[in-house]
């Protein structure tokens, strides 16, 4: 009967003494992972013994009794060998090839109530570290000016060789065109004949020949090197929209650049306030302690971050001052936001504005040379005349009279009658009216995918800034004010995952805004428009985009004119520094020359007046732009 009644006291005692206390504790949060735990213990629990057959009941609480012993004595081991790894194999252990797994397990000393909330904050401070922030290269003067698209355009064309190649080739074919119309010289000379015969001086004298062209050769040719002219200016101006884009694009990725810069510094910095709020709650017995780990690691991404955006910053600085022309020009602030809206234009108006693009004014330019140039071909087998005229003194008689020899020739197209330049022409004139329509299709084809990149990226970038940015950071304040509240109503996982999402929306907020802008300067590119921001007055006003319909009429797009000199933004380029590059529209041509050219049903261009001021025109160039020919 003693025997009976002691033993359950005996296990009972040992069951609560601090050792077994401890071990119910481990079991406890083992079984229903309570929060309030603050400490990670890592003993192994023992092999339970083997069932024996229906022990009698001193036999059974013996056991008990040795039981509770060895689990008490097994718990004061393993407080001498917290630090050591578990010895009992378990599952999810981390492999040792992974970086980092031989890393000392997490161990926070038990709650001591005698304790100061000052040293529960020194020991929590040394089991968890700071998040020292990133080393950032500091930005540019805050008192500078900063710098605008604009400028930083007019700066690209002052230095861009690009443009000053292109400059170089209109004058050359200028220059061509000039020389193709000149009339061929005449020849002066002296002429002695029969010099000697009878001992006397012969026949004396001056000649004169001079050749004819006929079948207004000269103005066919003309035409085609004036053609050639005009496709030279056309590429000009690509020369200049693809440096304005260039520009664009690299003004943009900077602005993307200081906005990810500034979004991932607000984000580190909220990463770092969680996480020191994790840390108290820990201190406070109030989280487990691998909580704020969770959180650190956050932290530490997020800095890394700002390592990343601030070296991306650099370098697409260091591209656009490239793109500028000046590669060494040191950092400084750049006007502007990317927050702004894209310009509205409607796919319908988009068609109706690539039709002045210059690779069609190219094409037709290139289809009326190759027509004059058969035209050309087709004349030459029509012979020059020459002419030739002599005027001598005659001292082979005592007469001592003068004499004159006339002579006029022409060849005779009996072998030659330019067959194969003819037959070449023409198919050249085939070639070039098919580059027309295959350069109309490749520009299709450009903006059907170039506009749905423009819709698409608008739409989404638009749906970020409404929706899921505001939404996701009222989900994000909703799940860690409830955290901090309740914790035991919601899972510290949640908190995390409310985080990530947050610095992925934001994240994708700002690659949306990317991908709009970069559309939209290749739309811009595409369309060769001067004014990014208006597309040349053809975006949407916000009225009508509010309507859904376009507030232009498509009709007012200003039609093509070949030659035509192209800026960059409105105020980019002024009119003197479009004669330096002395690219002359065709308007100011036909009206110093007069109306001259027609183009005919072939594409050709045929002249009704002989040119006149070419010469003088082909000296007009600019001192600075003579300087880049020369």
């Amino acid at each position: 009967m003693k025997i009976r009644v002691v033993a359950p006291l005996l296990c009972g005692a040992a069951l609560l003494s601090s050792t077994g206390c401890q071990t119910v504790n481990r079991c406890c949060s083992s079984l229903f992972a309570a929060r309030a735990t603050t400490f990670a213990d890592t003993t192994p629990i023992p092999e339970k013994p083997e069932k024996a057959a229906k022990p009698s009941d001193d036999s059974t609480k013996e056991a008990s009794f040795r039981r509770a012993e060895a689990i008490g004595t097994d718990e004061a081991n393993a407080q001498n060998k917290a630090a050591e790894p578990p010895a009992v194999n378990r599952r999810f252990n981390i492999p040792e090839e992974l970086p980092g797994a031989d890393a000392a397990p997490l161990v926070l000393p038990p709650m001591d109530p005698t304790q100061s909330i000052e040293q529960r904050k020194s020991l929590a401070d040394a089991l968890f570290p700071n998040v020292e922030p990133a080393k950032v290269e500091p930005g540019p003067d805050a008192d500078s000016a900063p710098l605008t698209l604009s400028t930083m355009q007019q700066m690209a064309v002052d230095n861009s060789p690009v443009i000053r190649q292109a400059a170089a080739d209109v004058e050359q074919a200028r220059g061509k065109a000039v020389q193709a119309g000149l009339y061929p010289n005449p020849t002066f000379g002296y002429e002695g004949d029969t010099i000697g015969t009878a001992r006397t001086a012969g026949y004396n004298g001056v000649f004169f020949t001079q050749e004819f062209v006929t079948a207004d050769k000269l103005t066919l040719a003309q035409n085609v090197a004036l053609n050639n002219v005009r496709a030279a200016q056309a590429d000009l101006r690509k020369a200049r929209v693809r440096l304005a884009s260039d520009v664009r694009r690299n003004y943009f990725k900077v602005l993307i650049a200081q906005e990810q810069l500034k979004f991932n510094r607000a984000i580190a910095k909220l990463s770092e306030e969680v996480y020191r709020a994790q840390i108290d709650l820990v201190t406070g017995g109030e989280s487990a302690p691998y909580e704020p780990l969770q959180l650190r690691v956050f932290a530490v991404q997020a800095r890394n971050s700002v390592t990343t955006a601030s070296n991306s910053l650099d370098a697409t600085w260091r591209q656009l001052v490239a793109a500028v022309g000046m590669p060494h020009m040191t950092r400084q602030k750049v006007a502007g936001s990317v927050d702004l809206p894209v310009p509205v234009v409607d796919y319908e108006t988009m068609v109706t504005m690539l039709q002045r693009h210059s690779d069609l004014i190219a094409s037709n330019a290139r289809i009326a040379s190759s027509g004059s140039n058969l035209r050309l071909q087709e004349a030459i087998p029509i012979p020059n005349v020459t002419l030739y005229a002599a005027f001598q003194h005659d001292d082979t008689t005592p007469l001592s009279d003068y004499s004159t020899n006339v002579q006029v020739s022409a060849p005779v197209p009996a072998f030659n009658r330019n067959q194969g330049n003819i037959t070449s022409a023409h198919a050249e004139l085939v070639r070039a009216r098919q580059n027309l329509t295959e350069t109309n299709n490749t520009l299709m084809s450009q903006l059907a995918e170039n506009y749905n990149r423009y819709a698409t990226s608008r739409t989404i970038s638009e749906s970020y800034r409404t929706d899921l940015l505001p939404d996701q950071v009222r989900v994000y304040r909703g799940v860690y004010d409830r955290f901090l509240i309740d914790g035991e109503s919601i899972d510290f996982a949640q908190v995390v995952v409310a985080q990530q999402t947050l610095t992925q929306v934001v994240t994708s907020y700002l690659q949306s805004l990317s991908d709009s802008w970069m559309a939209t300067v290749d739309l811009a590119e595409l369309l060769q428009v001067d004014d990014l921001m208006t597309m040349d007055g053809m975006a949407m006003t916000p009225e009508a985009i509010s309507l859904g319909v376009s507030a232009q009429n498509p009709e007012a797009v200003p039609p093509a004119i070949e030659g035509q000199s192209a800026g960059f933004e409105a105020n980019s380029i002024s009119a003197t520094e479009t004669r330096q590059v002395a690219v002359v529209s065709q308007d100011e041509e036909d009206a110093e020359d007069g109306d001259q050219s027609v183009e005919s049903s072939d594409g050709s261009v045929e002249r009704s007046a002989p040119l006149r001021s070419r010469r003088p025109r082909a000296r007009m160039i600019g001192k600075a732009d003579g300087d880049a020919v020369q």
